[in-house]
Formats: C-alpha cells, sequence, structure tokens
C-alpha cells in the first residue's frame, strides 16, 4: 500500500492506542514487522497550548519509521496547524481522529462527535491536506449506531479533498470496544472509495490479517490490542501475507521484549514514570503463562526497574521452554 510518496510494506498497521503507543513500543511493533506505526492520538488544543506533556508523545527516533502522528480536536484551523507542528517534529504521515468514543474527546466535538457533523469533519480534513506535504489519513468508525451507514457518504466527501486514506474500525462508535466487528461495513467503503481503506477491528491474531484482506479487500490491516503484549503478532502476519509459515513465538521472547520494554521507558521518561507507565502494560506480556496471574497482581505494586527486572526474570526461570 502506498500512501503518498511512502510505501507501506507490509500493508499492516499498528493502530494509534492511548497509554500504549509510545515511541519503545512502536519501536518493537516496527522491528516485528509492522509496516506502519501510529502514536497515540495527540489534542490539537493541546499543541496551540504549547503543552509539554503533548510535546513528550511526540518524541521520535529514525527506528520506527514510517510513523504516523495521530490528531484529535474539532476546529479545522487548529487540527491544521497541530498537523504542521507535528510534521515538523518528524511525522511521516498525519492521521485524524473522527472514530473515538472516549466521552473527554467527544464532548468538544472532537473524534467519533466529527462523524454526527460531517461538514466540520470535511472542514478538518481540507484544512490539513493543505497545510502539509505528508499524507493525510482519517481513521474512523462504521456509523454512530448499528444501521447507520452514513460513514460511507462522509468517507466520500473525505476522500474529495485529498486523503491518502481512510482507516475505517468496524464497530458503531455506541458499541465502543464491545460487539464483534462487522467487517462487511470494509467491505462496503472498499467499494465505494478510489483511495486506500485500511481495515480495523476484531484483528487479534496474525491469521486474521490475511483473512480481513481476502473478505473484505482492504488495502492494509490495523492491528490494535491483537499487538498487546505480543509485537511479534506482525511477524507471524506478514509471514502468513506471503504464503510462509508463521514462526513460532517462544514465551521466553515476549518476556524479553517486556524487559527491554521497561528499561527503553526508563530511559524515555525516567525511573518512576516510566514504571507507573510499564506497570499497565506489562501483564499482557505474561498473559498464558503459568503464574501470571501471581506476576501482574505483583507488578501493580513495583515502583523500580530493577524490581520489575527481577519480577521478569522470576517468571521467565518458571516458564517451561517450548
Amino acid at each position: 500500500m502506498t500512501l503518498g510518496n511512502l510505501t507501506i510494506d507490509p500493508p499492516i498497521v499498528l493502530a494509534p492506542m492511548a497509554g500504549v503507543t509510545s515511541m519503545p513500543f512502536r519501536l518493537l511493533c516496527r522491528r516485528a514487522g509492522a509496516g506502519l506505526v501510529c502514536s497515540e492520538m495527540v489534542s490539537a488544543n493541546a499543541i496551540a497550548h504549547g503543552s509539554r506533556k503533548t510535546d513528550d508523545l511526540l518524541v521520535s527516533c529514525p527506528g520506527e519509521r514510517p510513523l504516523s502522528v495521530q490528531v484529535f480536536g474539532a476546529d479545522p484551523s487548529l487540527v491544521a496547524a497541530a498537523a504542521q507542528y507535528c510534521e515538523s517534529a518528524g511525522a511521516d504521515a498525519i492521521d485524524i481522529n473522527m472514530g473515538c468514543p472516549v466521552r473527554k474527546v467527544v464532548r468538544i466535538g472532537a473524534g467519533a462527535a466529527l462523524a454526527a457533523d460531517p461538514d466540520r469533519a470535511v472542514a478538518c480534513a481540507r484544512e490539513t491536506v493543505r497545510a502539509i506535504k505528508a499524507p493525510v489519513t482519517v481513521k474512523m468508525r462504521s456509523g454512530r449506531v448499528c444501521g447507520d451507514e452514513s460513514y460511507l457518504d462522509l468517507a466520500r466527501r473525505l476522500a474529495d479533498v485529498g486523503l491518502a486514506a481512510i482507516a475505517l474500525h468496524a464497530r458503531a462508535a455506541s458499541q465502543e470496544y464491545r460487539a464483534q466487528a462487522d467487517w462487511s461495513a470494509i467491505s462496503r467503503l472498499v467499494e465505494v472509495l478510489p483511495i486506500p481503506v485500511v481495515g480495523n477491528g476484531g484483528v487479534l491474531a496474525a491469521e486474521d490479517v490475511s483473512r480481513m484482506m481476502r473478505e473484505t479487500g482492504c488495502a492494509a490491516v490495523m492491528i490494535g490490542r491483537g499487538a498487546l503484549g505480543d509485537p511479534f503478532i506482525f511477524r507471524r502476519a506478514a509471514h502468513l501475507l506471503a504464503g510462509r509459515p508463521a514462526p513460532s513465538t517462544p514465551p521466553a521472547w515476549r518476556l524479553a521484549v517486556a524487559l527491554w520494554h521497561a528499561q527503553t521507558l526508563v530511559l524515555q521518561l525516567g525511573e518512576r514514570a516510566g514504571i507507573r507507565h510499564m506497570r499497565s502494560q506489562v501483564g499482557w506480556y505474561s498473559k498464558g503463562l503459568p503464574g501470571s496471574t501471581q506476576f501482574r497482581r505483583a507488578a501493580s505494586h513495583l515502583t523500580t526497574l530493577r524490581e520489575l527486572a527481577d519480577a521478569i526474570l522470576g517468571l521467565a526461570e518458571a516458564t517451561p521452554a517450548p
């Protein structure tokens, strides 16, 4: 898949996830085989106000590129200005969030609320495309409620202002993440758009990537929760797309990556903030391993890198070799 002058190969994308897709995790997924990684969403309003916390979210490194930065906001001029700022900070592409159903995003008219205000949504996309050289994409939901197909008309209007691609999360905004994703919504969007469609929703295993592409005709697949604690899902999915058997992922690899992830977060954020950030993620790496419940319980109270490293190494020693 191509986005402007970017080639996304393999056509597998790490989804933007709040509190998750920091630079260390993006780098892990890129090294594991993701063709494109995306930052967690950043606020256009916060950028306009010079937020230092938002600047921290924009920290990147060359090894994770190509990098897309996701922006959310409701004011077209502020969204466009934020896109310019992110481009100058190193973003290779800009994604506009038009699908987040979280209340604090929706109440300012951003995220999924833009689907209820299509003229404003189109204005946000149009002004951003005009403001930057990098390709612009949009991530949206398949309607506000089940059965609402207004997303098709909105997507057509968005494509007309020069978007490079549209990513569709195949759940309505009202469903949040609870219901089963309806991939037929992706198929319908592929049929009506002249630009690439990236499918998203319900991709929890490597096999789901090739199945989604086969069933919907989408140009690429975006993985979110399926990558939590398992960045190697991109490697397995890329092998399957190439017609090769998916390589196995030994439990020891996941735990080694968990330790690297923690170390890199500490280097980036400092020990206190890095370990606090990692506590919410380290449990995913232990999923399914003997003693994982006790490990997660203990890890939630750790405060130093040494403590966390000892806990990870202890779990690794107790994990049988494959």
